[in-house]
């Protein structure tokens, strides 16, 4: 009898521990994650910048850092682990921990690679879209030496020597090398593409007359058109830039379809807190809101963007699958 009594007590003292370990589970979770996040962050975060120093990429992320430093009240470390078109920065970024402690600073890549290399990863999914920070558009040029002072008189060039003239660009799945194949299709050329390990090696080899053409973005393009060894021809975009009115637009000069630009925004791993979502798109819509940072892109031919994450989510997707038609459209593998 006095057994019985234990054990029923003994039942009914573990359903009690259960029930309270229970409740103090749920009433307290809430609070953990509130603290994790309310004091996010106190230590340094990483920037992972899947792009070689010298690029478009590397230079905003160096414009942004010190503000960010300040913002946060922790040290932003930029590391940049370039390969494969940002493929290899991307890779190892989705495998990072999603507690807001590295955040990637990528460009329109993310949205061409998924169609030009095999991955590891499933960048539709692997990645939260906090901001899309700016974009600019990309400029052809050519070498000094190419007999064509203008668009109309370099596709004519290469119609007459179909496969011979050459633009180089930073790696298949670049967004230099979509541009090359979108001006391919739309001015009726043929012209080789020569790819490159970075952006800085595929501009180099311009302005040396290894290859006959690039398509940089516009900032990087400004900074050797006064050496005389490369001559813009277009500005592939809608509009001249404030930055370099004296270059006519693809869209003025007959190709009104021809715009291609490259925009730079802030990604997180999936399953980041959306607390620290919030908060990092805060902190990066705060920083390129400053009228020094803002005044410095826009000088150098940035257009200002500032979408929040569920905006810039829904662009994302978009331009995957935009790309992912000009791929089929050109035919394009990952040897191309």
């Amino acid at each position: 009898m006095i057994s019985m009594l234990q054990k029923h007590h003994q039942t009914k003292f573990s359903r009690g521990l259960l029930s309270f370990s229970l409740l103090a589970l749920f009433t307290t979770s809430p609070s953990i994650v509130y603290s994790q996040t309310d004091t996010y962050p106190n230590r340094a975060i990483t920037m992972t910048l899947p792009m070689a120093a010298g690029g478009t990429s590397d230079l905003v992320a160096r414009m942004l850092a010190p503000a960010l430093n300040e913002e946060f009240g922790q040290t932003v470390i930029i590391e940049n682990r370039p390969g494969a078109n940002g493929a290899i920065g991307e890779e190892f970024f989705s495998r990072a921990k999603p507690d807001g402690y590295n955040i990637m600073l990528e460009s329109t890549s993310i949205a061409t690679n998924p169609w030009m290399s095999k991955q590891t990863y499933d960048a539709r999914k692997d990645f939260i879209p906090v901001i899309l920070m700016a974009s600019v558009p990309l400029v052809l040029v050519v070498n000094e030496k190419v007999p064509a002072k203008n668009l109309a008189e370099f596709i004519e060039l290469a119609k007459k020597q179909p496969g011979k003239i050459s633009y180089s660009s930073w790696g298949n799945g670049s967004i230099g090398h979509f541009a090359g194949e979108s001006f391919k299709i739309s001015a009726k050329v043929d012209i080789l593409h020569v790819p490159y390990k970075s952006t800085a090696q595929s501009i180099s080899d311009a302005l040396a007359g290894q290859v006959n053409s690039v398509f940089p973005t516009l900032p990087l393009a400004i900074q050797h058109l006064k050496s005389g060894k490369i001559r813009a021809l277009a500005v592939l975009s809608a509009k001249r830039s404030p930055m370099a009115p004296e270059i006519p637009t693809t869209a003025e000069l007959g190709y009104p379809g021809l715009e291609i630009e490259t925009w730079f925004g802030f990604f997180l791993p999936a399953k980041t807190p959306d607390a620290i979502v919030q908060k990092v798109y805060q902190v990066a819509s705060k920083v390129i809101q400053r009228p020094e940072i803002k005044a410095k892109l826009e000088e150098q031919g940035f257009r200002m963007i500032n979408s929040p994450p569920a905006e810039f989510a829904k662009y994302y997707q978009a331009e995957i699958a935009r790309y992912g038609k000009i791929v089929k459209e050109a035919n394009l593998k990952d040897a191309d």
